[in-house]
């Protein structure tokens, strides 16, 4: 059990400080340059980093990492700090320590590439040509769904914007990042948005070999807890209060898609009862957009009266 906390205290550590942390508070090194005992993560005499022995595989790695340009800046480090460090990450970002990330735009573009190489040729190739994405559902967004699969990483850049807003609104006084901007809010889109591809259609599309129901249930549950984690490392909420600001994010934006849905693709009332069969398609995408106005009108007046003693110190 000792172990596992001292893991846990490390990997926290790690999390917020990921190139100057502490393992332990205390703990005596020697080193093996100039060889002196200290404490610490650094030799104060000349500066080596501590824990570096002898050499071995880690250091041939490192070597090797270091010539292609795959030091701590590189792609991969990257993608590891997003799934195991995500808030803190962006955080780190938007505050201006470029140097901490690969060029998100730029990682976007490899991993969508990556996206499409594994939908659209691997996976065909490993289930058949009648391997269908979307699971073969149509009902009630058949064009929208249609249009998903051949553009569908447009179709997830265009949702990610969607939520910018939102986000600004609900998360503007938070105790990290108060009256973040609106750049800033695209910068966490872009990130939050690789994350969604990387856990979506590479981390668990393993899982369409069993039950396509089965992944897609396990897509949502997996991603409101990273989306959750995400939130409130980078504005500092307790968990219900990420939680709660962030359905109202959530809420507001699919009432948004359902109105773009509605209008701008060959969209059935039908489906849905003959009850809705009867309104047009334009009656049900302004009543969505009045439900999607109201869901973030009620969450901002909520955000307000929850945050008056943040404003209050602000002014």
């Amino acid at each position: 059990m000792q172990t596992l906390k001292e893991y846990y205290n490390r990997l926290r550590q790690w999390q917020q400080k990921p190139f100057d942390y502490e393992f332990t508070t205390d703990e005596l090194h020697h080193c093996n340059n100039c060889g002196h005992d200290f404490t610490g993560n650094y030799c104060p005499y000349c500066s080596q980093k501590a824990g570096e022995g002898p050499i071995g595989w880690e250091s041939v790695r490192q070597s090797v990492m270091d010539i292609w340009g795959l030091g701590s800046r590189s792609l991969p480090n990257t993608v590891k700090q997003l799934l195991l460090r995500p808030g803190y990450l962006i955080s780190d970002y938007i505050s201006g320590k470029r140097q901490v990330s690969f060029p998100p735009v730029k990682m976007l573009f490899i991993v969508a590439v990556i996206v499409v190489f594994w939908v659209y040729y691997l996976l065909p190739l490993f289930l058949g040509d009648d391997f269908d994405v979307y699971g073969g559902s149509t009902s009630g967004f058949g064009g929208f769904e249609a249009w998903n699969k051949g553009h569908f990483v447009w179709t997830y850049f265009i949702l990610a914007l969607l939520y910018i807003l939102p986000t600004w609104i609900m998360f503007r006084y938070a105790p990290r990042h108060t009256r973040h901007t609106l750049p800033q809010g695209f910068f966490i889109q872009i990130f939050l948005l690789i994350l969604n591809l990387l856990v979506s259609f590479l981390a668990l599309s393993p899982l369409i070999f069993w039950n396509y129901t089965i992944y897609s249930f396990t897509c949502v549950v997996v991603l409101i807890i990273y989306y959750t984690i995400a939130y409130r490392q980078l504005f500092g909420y307790g968990v219900w209060g990420t939680l709660w600001r962030l359905l109202f994010v959530l809420g507001t934006v699919n009432y948004v898609i359902f109105t773009c849905v509605a209008i701008l693709f060959d969209f059935d009332p039908s489906v849905y009862g003959q009850d809705a069969a009867s309104f047009s398609k334009y009656y049900l995408a302004g009543a969505s957009a009045f439900w999607a106005v109201l869901s973030l009108l009620v969450g901002w007046v909520i955000n307000l009266i929850a945050t008056r003693k943040v404003r209050k110190n602000l002014k």
